[in-house]
């Protein structure tokens, strides 16, 4: 909102009985839109008090006063006879009674000071300030550039596996040995599994032996490494039977088998270099061994191919 009032102009230099003149109309503009009328009618009445004597400019070239107010600062811009000044003017600690007569008393100052040319320029405003960069994520470890070390393990494992439909496990076990290429796990190693088959005739009693290859992608987690790969197993199976029945006639077999399996492993580290090896697999049988029963299943190593293992590695 824009405030205009008229002040004194310059009084009598000789004493008279007579009143002192009011100011001319249009001597100080006064334009504030953050104080309060009340405050400003203060300021402008205060202000024809203080600058009666004053010869300032009227009409176009009035001096303007523009206020900013806010609850502890006020804010004081003059611009007088083309020179421009500000004053800031801290009211925190002033009874709020009094602030219309501090600010007039600042207003007339700085009026006289920048219409003389007195007064300082503005200062200039700080340059803007240039956001930093955004700061850069760390990479992650998991997908570090720099290839692992190469590493060598030598598992000692205990062994569940089941061949086709029934569950029927063999038990046994084997050893294997890894070699680590990066983030490359290559394997290799035998393994031995036992069981009985009772058949209505008789008992058969089952060796399954195998090698098997395997290359797996490892998980370089520090607390839970695994990996997870693919492998081929080539076998040899024997199926030695004995007879419960006198009339029944037992033989022996063997044969190879082969099959491609899928697996997963889970390491959990012992004392350094020891570490417990959790491992599950499934494959299929392509190339079977079966032994005929008569009146009965065949007993074979074919069909759906899966175990699980837990052993004991060491890291060399």
């Amino acid at each position: 909102m824009l405030f205009a009032s008229a002040f004194a102009a310059r009084a009598l230099a000789q004493p008279s009985d007579e009143p002192a003149a009011l100011p001319a109309p249009d001597s100080v503009h006064i334009e504030s839109s953050t104080c309060s009328h009340a405050l400003v009618d203060e300021v402008e009445r205060l202000l024809q008090v203080e600058l009666k004597n004053t010869s300032l400019g009227t009409g176009e070239n009035a001096p303007r006063v523009i206020l900013s107010c806010s609850e502890r600062v006020s804010l004081i811009r003059a611009l007088a006879n083309g020179h421009e000044s500000t004053r800031q003017l801290d009211l925190a600690h002033t009874d709020p009674a009094l602030h219309g007569r501090v600010i007039a008393l600042a207003v007339a100052e700085l009026l006289r000071d920048t219409a003389s040319g007195e007064s300082e320029p503005p200062p200039t405003p700080p340059p803007p300030l240039l956001k930093p960069p955004p700061p850069s994520e760390p990479p992650s470890p998991e997908l570090d550039s720099e290839p692992a070390p190469s590493a060598n393990r030598l598992i000692a494992f205990a062994k569940l596996e089941n061949f086709g439909a029934s569950f029927e496990p063999l038990t046994g076990g084997g050893i294997g040995f890894t070699h680590d290429l990066g983030r490359l796990s290559l394997g290799l190693g035998p393994t031995l599994a036992t069981g009985v088959r009772k058949p209505s005739l008789g008992d058969v009693r089952l060796l399954v032996a195998d090698l098997s290859v395997r290359a797996a992608y490892r998980f370089p987690n520090r607390t839970l490494p695994g990996e997870i790969g693919i492998g081929h197993a080539l076998g040899l199976a024997r199926m030695s039977a004995t007879s419960s029945e006198p009339n029944a006639v037992a033989s022996n077999l063997s044969g190879v088998w082969a099959g491609p399996f899928a697996f997963a492993t889970l390491d959990v580290s012992l004392a350094d270099p020891l570490f417990l090896e959790l491992a599950a697999q499934l494959g299929v049988v392509t190339f079977p061994v079966r032994g005929k029963v008569q009146n009965d299943s065949d007993i074979a190593i074919a069909g759906l191919w899966g175990g699980v293992s837990l052993g004991l590695g060491l890291e060399l």
